[in-house]
């Protein structure tokens, strides 16, 4: 058997830990060869690692990194080994951190590149295994790890419970506590932190998102500044601050030690209870509240929203058939999401009544309850789940309001067999448009501009109504405030891959191109889901072209460059719409896998030549093809071309026609 490069006997394999993962057996082996030792995981059909690759899964396991190889894929919290697919709470995480720090640690002696027995890794991996009651007790201990590694040392603050201030907890080595940071002394700065994870200021004193911490930074004598942002189900939680004392480029081990720094303050902060790990204030005294200070506490809530113009949330959950274990496990699972502000209320026949005291972005309430959902489901199999939402102001003003909406909203979810429902004007609509296949998939060419040779089609999602077809910008608004847009894209690909594998017997080399949400993007199970769409069709991946936004992009960097080259390790094509709207710097550019740029429609205009000009050079600066949207006049296409666009479209060259008439775009090449 060979893996990874390594030639093992399968006789060879001993067993040294099976695992049990919802309800299956994960398979550790390790056989001891000439070389050194192999680990294998899944068993015959799973894949055999080097030690040095153990410990790079080990890493990004602890770090909540994802870490890919020829058959293992790692994209929290989703373990992919071969053919089989594992979903790791944190119990199972933990166990499976604990079983490859232990194999690795016996297998020393035979190891041909071993774990050193004193490593950054190493000593972080102790100390996340320890109790600390409080993450002021862990702060000297993780400094110290800093500090033995060349840095000044780290800096944490986390969020008030009931403001948007930023509170200093504790730094290593021990200051003179600074101010608090506030939105208001530091707008620019707190809007870095909603959108990224890692800020990595290399001159802390030119860095232009740090200019309103200046007089901060110079007091402490810093000249670089790593800083990773915690967020929460409900927006920005805290940022912990790895610093140094001179500028310094920082590296990608940097960054990977930050992270992994940060994971351990998560521990502490979502201490583990009951083998799960629930995010419970110290001053509650249970998991959910009596239903009258859960009330008291919406009306105060309410009158915060209304007089600082924020947004809030109210959640109605059922569940029907639960006994009294199933309801506080139910209980649990709910209190996983509680932020010191938010509040639960057990019900009794009536289910749960969940707060949530302040929405940050559109579709927040909504991801919540997705996630929420999908851990009660995990958590109690085969029983129906509905979820119904009420948001402050969208949707009722006043605590009466907001609770009938809620509750009738739950009751729909019900009655519809279960899941999540809101009220929102169209919303209920939208939903049942896509459970019950009710939009419709419109495909516009696109072509080699060299040959007129069709490259793709992209797929353009309508909504049939008896006033005509909406087109997609005006009900995708929608869609991302009730949050539906991982829900439309699944739908989309569905339907995309369906006439692919239709068409793919006739032998059409035409790509299929899909629109894809920075919802989905994130979602660190969407790569795995994908290649399982992928698979049930039998369809090779580069058959498919995502395409994303610039906004989805700069919303989260890190994030998302992370994501792409998981999706570029599994053969899809990537490609950037509408590029120029809010131009990526080429630095950015350059970390992301991308196949093609589609430029905006404004550049194809005479006006814009000459940026259009600097565009295309740009795109292939990078290694990308550069095509022409947009186009509507025969001037343009030439001058597109003239230009150096690769690829181009637009109603001069073809007009999006319905699926039913797709077969003449994909085998002649026309349009209507």
């Amino acid at each position: 058997m060979k893996g990874m490069g390594i030639s093992v006997n399968e006789l060879g394999w001993k067993l040294f830990a099976p695992l049990s993962i919802e309800g299956s057996t994960l398979l550790i082996e390790h056989q001891e060869l000439p070389s050194g030792v192999a680990i294998r995981l899944g068993g015959a059909g799973g894949v055999v690692l080097k030690p040095q690759e153990a410990q790079e899964l080990l890493l990004n396991l602890l770090t909540g990194e994802s870490w890919v190889s020829s058959r293992l894929v790692w994209a929290a919290p989703r373990l992919h080994i071969g053919q089989r697919g594992y979903n790791l709470n944190e119990r199972a995480k933990l166990a499976l951190i604990e079983t490859l720090q232990s194999l690795l640690v016996e297998s020393q002696g035979v190891a041909v590149n071993p774990m050193p027995k004193e490593t950054w890794q190493r000593s972080l991996l102790e100390l996340s295994q320890r109790h600390f009651d409080s993450v002021e007790e862990a702060l000297p201990q993780l400094g110290e790890l800093i500090l033995s590694l060349g840095f000044k040392g780290i800096c944490l603050w986390l969020r008030d419970s009931n403001e948007r201030t930023l509170k200093w907890v504790g730094q290593y080595p021990e200051a003179t506590p600074p101010e608090d940071l506030t939105p208001e002394r530091c707008p620019v700065y707190f809007q870095v932190l909603e959108h990224n994870l890692l800020i990595a200021a290399e001159d802390a004193r030119q860095d232009a998102r740090l200019t309103e911490l200046r007089e901060l930074l110079l007091s402490r004598g810093l000249g670089a500044v790593m800083q990773v942002v915690l967020h929460g189900e409900g927006g920005l939680r805290g940022v912990l601050w790895l610093e140094n004392r001179e500028p310094r480029q920082w590296s990608p081990a940097d960054e990977t030690l930050a992270l992994a720094v940060v994971q351990v303050i998560e521990r502490i902060l979502r201490p583990l209870k009951d083998e799960l790990r629930i995010v419970q204030p110290a001053e509650r005294r249970s998991l959910a509240v009596k239903r009258s200070e859960f009330e008291l506490n919406l009306a105060q809530a309410l009158s915060l929203a209304q007089r600082h113009g924020r947004s809030l949330a109210l959640l109605r959950i059922r569940i029907e058939g639960m006994n009294r274990a199933q309801t506080e496990q139910a209980a649990r699972e709910i209190a996983y999401t509680l932020r010191q502000s938010d509040s639960l209320a057990y019900l009794g026949e009536q289910g749960f009544a969940l707060l949530l005291s302040e929405v940050r972005w559109t579709a927040g309430a909504s991801r919540v309850a997705h996630r929420l959902l999908s851990r009660l489901r995990a958590a109690l199999s085969g029983l129906k789940v509905g979820i119904g939402i009420a948001l402050f102001p969208q949707d009722a003003t006043t605590a009466e309001g907001l609770w009938n909406q809620a509750e009738q909203a739950c009751t729909k979810a019900l009655e519809a067999g279960g899941g999540i429902r809101l009220l929102t004007p169209g919303a209920s609509e939208l939903q049942e448009a896509l459970a019950q296949n009710g939009l419709t998939l419109h495909f516009q060419p696109l072509f080699n501009l060299g040959d007129l040779e069709l490259v793709a089609v992209e797929a353009l999602v309508r909504w049939p109504k008896p006033k005509g077809l909406h087109p997609a910008e005006e009900f995708l608004p929608l869609a991302e405030q009730v949050g539906l847009m991982s829900a439309q894209d699944r739908w989309t690909l569905e339907r995309v891959l369906e006439q692919a594998a239709l068409w793919k017997p006739s032998g059409v080399n035409a790509r299929f191109s899909v629109n894809i949400s920075s919802e989905t993007l994130l979602d660190p199970n969407f790569p795995i889901l994908l290649q399982e769409m992928l698979s049930a069709r039998r369809l090779p991946p580069d058959v498919l072209v995502l395409e994303l936004r610039e906004e989805a992009i700069l919303a989260d960097l890190e994030a998302t460059s992370r994501s792409l080259e998981i999706l570029k390790h599994l053969g899809v094509a990537l490609a950037l719409d509408n590029f120029g709207t809010n131009p990526l710097p080429l630095t950015h550019l350059r970390r992301i896998p991308l196949d093609w740029i589609k430029l905006s429609p404004t550049l194809s205009s005479a006006e814009n030549a000459p940026v259009a000009k600097a565009a295309i050079e740009m795109v292939h600066a990078v290694g990308a093809k550069a095509v022409a949207k947009g186009l509507e006049e025969q001037s343009q296409l030439s001058r597109m071309k003239e230009l150096g666009a690769d690829y181009g479209q637009g109603h001069i060259l073809g007009w999006p026609v319905p699926a039913e008439d797709l077969g003449a775009l994909l085998v002649w090449g026309i349009g209507t």
